[in-house]
């Protein structure tokens, strides 16, 4: 879905902007989308991520063309080190999530889903999807929410990044505590978007979260049951469907699987736990 928001992005770029390319931040998934997106629009592209990303993130990223900048999250600040850039290459920066464009783009998951289920004359009772910045939601739910009305729509995210329930049930944004840890690393987000919370305000039910044991079992449940590899960012939604936390007897449930950039050392690692 990152590559949906990039892609849509990119392509609102003047023939000036592109000419002069653009910068990002991220922690590996949209920092693989813009660097894609911008090879196939035959523009530079300069990603600032942490160390301590998963490697396949950063040689993906790298593959694609893109400069890589990396930093240490423990003492540097993505957004002021992209911010940086922008000011003394003048490209253009584009956000992870809080962006129209990028959640439109994003939002065009929503679409597919809405169409395949009106298809098969299936509504849906409720939407299960992983946030982070809360772009894939913001865009998804509002197109879900156009079709199905009365779809109960929920953010799952990490125990300690629950930044968006947190926002949410305060109704004003609601940063997480420093030094939080979680496994996800592609929903690590610190605090909602102005513009992804605003969308989420009108559209969530609620927010749930599940803990790092909880999505280190859902990645083996899938591996091992659906056949489907999945990075920990990407399970948090099944995860909350299979730890129950909701009552979804006798409903019809929207769950977004999204994200299969795991190491192979990290996956060997999860698998050997069980």
């Amino acid at each position: 879905f990152k590559l949906r928001g990039a892609s849509n992005k990119i392509g609102q770029l003047t023939k000036n902007e592109k000419n002069k390319g653009v910068v990002a931040y991220s922690s590996g998934n949209h920092a693989q989308a813009v660097a894609y997106a911008s090879k196939l629009n035959n523009i530079s592209s300069t990603i600032v991520m942490p160390k301590n990303a998963p490697s396949i993130k950063i040689n993906n990223t790298k593959r694609y063309g893109s400069e890589v900048v990396l930093y240490d999250p423990a003492s540097g600040v993505r957004e002021d080190i992209a911010n940086d850039i922008a000011r003394t290459t003048k490209k253009t920066i584009i956000k992870p999530y809080d962006d129209l464009d990028i959640i439109a783009g994003q939002g065009t998951a929503g679409k597919e889903i809405a169409e395949e289920l009106l298809d098969q004359n299936i509504r849906p009772d409720m939407y299960l999807c992983c946030c982070g910045g809360g772009g894939l939601i913001a865009g998804t739910s509002t197109y879900l929410k156009h079709k199905f009305p009365n779809i109960e729509i929920y953010s799952v995210e990490p125990e300690e990044f629950n930044d968006t329930q947190l926002s949410f049930r305060s109704n004003f944004i609601t940063p997480i505590k420093k030094g939080a840890q979680s496994i996800c690393d592609a929903l690590l987000a610190p605090q909602p978007g102005d513009i992804t919370f605003a969308i989420n305000q009108q559209t969530l039910t609620d927010g749930l979260t599940v803990s790092d044991k909880e999505v280190k079992s859902t990645i083996v449940v899938l591996a091992e049951n659906l056949k489907i590899i999945t990075e920990p960012g990407g399970a948090v939604a099944a995860s909350a469907l299979l730890n129950k936390k909701l009552d979804v007897e006798n409903k019809t449930i929207i769950v977004m699987i999204s994200g299969g950039n795991i190491d192979g050392e990290l996956f060997s690692s999860i698998a050997k736990e069980k």
